[in-house]
């Protein structure tokens, strides 16, 4: 799981490290890496947009399809997957895209978390040995770092931000002292210099946004010390991605009038929003300050791609993608190979006589044979075999061993 996070959190931490060191300012840097991100992955939304919105105009053809094989979906299917073939669209394009936001999510919050580690590049010893001066300063530092883990970083930039001086201190004399059922411990520093001490905390100074420390976490009861902008920020964050909800479900609607409801799914949907509010206020602000900035700079590009993809401008790229399949010789996807399998297989079972479970071959004395079990799976093998010779044959799929159905040609 960890190999997971740094995979994704050390590029954005070095993106991040990129920007703090052009403006100064780790609130700054927030708003700028948000736009940055969402530039990058602007291809994917406008390609995922573009996709929904020909899916919508596909939809009269598929409400005909659904209507006219209602009694068979098998074919309803395979009639499906052809009209996708013939306009060239993938329907499960946006499986993937809708993974990438919670992806970047895993990432922002390490690089949150963890600033001192992906943005100020710090070595783990390093950080070991702050943390044991931390815990040789403060009696209760122990106890408050090992209940807050995850903070632990937070906390040892915010304790050298409120005493330098005694940071500094410790580091000259190149020992911390540790007092253990009253009798010292005495470890030497190996990895910590005194300029350790300053570059920590100048960008602890700069943790912030105006007068709000985005290392701290919101509060339900906000303290006469804490800013109220500090508690905005999980409700700013929920209204946000609320109001992009909402628009996104207008301009369906508005787009496809025959969309249904679907309660579920539009429950879950509104429920996000509240679902965000509660995880923001256990998360440090600068989690849910990146959410704020995601949902704005999201909704923003929402209705520049819904007014982008007008109606007339979708049918001429419709055009141009169906043209595009009539020349291009596509190979089928996998999915349709299956289907098609699978339909040449019911073919042949029902040109052979087979109801359900028992296998009926003519017979000219009884009339009708009944295979034994090792019998019935051979056949169902023959079937398989040759479902799968006739579907690489209508490809021209030459090379096919015919023993197994199997094409060798497959990498």
């Amino acid at each position: 799981m960890n190999f997971l996070i740094n995979l994704i959190a050390i590029p954005l931490g070095f993106l991040m490290k990129i920007i703090y060191n052009l403006v100064g300012n780790y609130g700054i840097s927030i708003i700028l890496f948000t736009f940055v991100t969402r530039m990058i992955l602007f291809p994917v939304s406008y390609k995922q947009q573009k996709n929904t919105a020909r899916m919508q105009l596909l939809n009269p053809k598929l409400k005909k399809i659904q209507e006219k094989y209602k009694n068979d979906p098998n074919k309803m299917q395979m009639e499906q997957f052809q009209l996708y073939q013939d306009e060239n669209i993938n329907p499960y394009s946006s499986c993937l895209t809708s993974f990438i936001p919670l992806i970047l999510l895993w990432g922002v919050l390490a690089v949150v978390y963890k600033p001192m580690t992906y943005i100020l590049d710090y070595d783990k010893n390093i950080i070991e040995e702050a943390k044991s001066i931390v815990i040789s300063l403060d009696a209760d530092a122990e106890k408050t770092l090992t209940k807050n883990s995850m903070r632990e970083e937070l906390i040892i930039m915010e304790k050298m931000l409120q005493n330098p001086e005694a940071f500094s201190a410790v580091i000259q004399d190149g020992q911390v002292t540790f007092a253990e059922n009253d009798s010292e411990t005495v470890q030497k520093l190996n990895y910590i210099d005194s300029q350790f001490v300053t570059e920590v905390t100048d960008f602890a100074k700069t943790f912030t946004l105006g007068s709000v420390k985005l290392s701290e976490t919101p509060s339900t009861k906000p303290s006469e010390n804490s800013s109220f902008f500090l508690f905005l920020i999980p409700i700013l964050s929920g209204l946000m991605q609320l109001v992009s909800t909402i628009y996104i479900q207008k301009m369906q609607k508005k787009r496809n009038p025959d969309m249904p409801n679907m309660g579920s799914m539009n429950a879950m949907l509104y429920t996000m929003p509240l679902f965000s509010v509660w995880l923001a206020f256990t998360v440090p602000a600068g989690v849910g300050f990146y959410w704020l900035c995601s949902s704005a700079f999201s909704f923003l590009q929402s209705v520049f791609l819904y007014a982008w993809f007008n109606e007339e401008r979708v049918e001429k790229i419709g055009e141009a993608e169906r043209e595009k399949a009539k020349n291009a010789k596509r190979r089928p996807s996998m999915m349709q190979r299956l289907m098609e399998q699978q339909e040449e297989m019911m073919r042949t079972q029902g040109q052979q006589g087979i109801s359900g479970n028992r296998v009926r071959y003519a017979d000219s004395e009884s009339g009708e044979t009944k295979f034994s079990r090792s019998e019935m799976e051979e056949y169902n093998t023959a079937v398989i075999r040759e479902a799968r010779r006739r579907i690489a044959e209508k490809y021209g799929d030459n090379d096919v061993d015919s023993e197994t159905g199997d094409n060798h040609n497959k990498k």
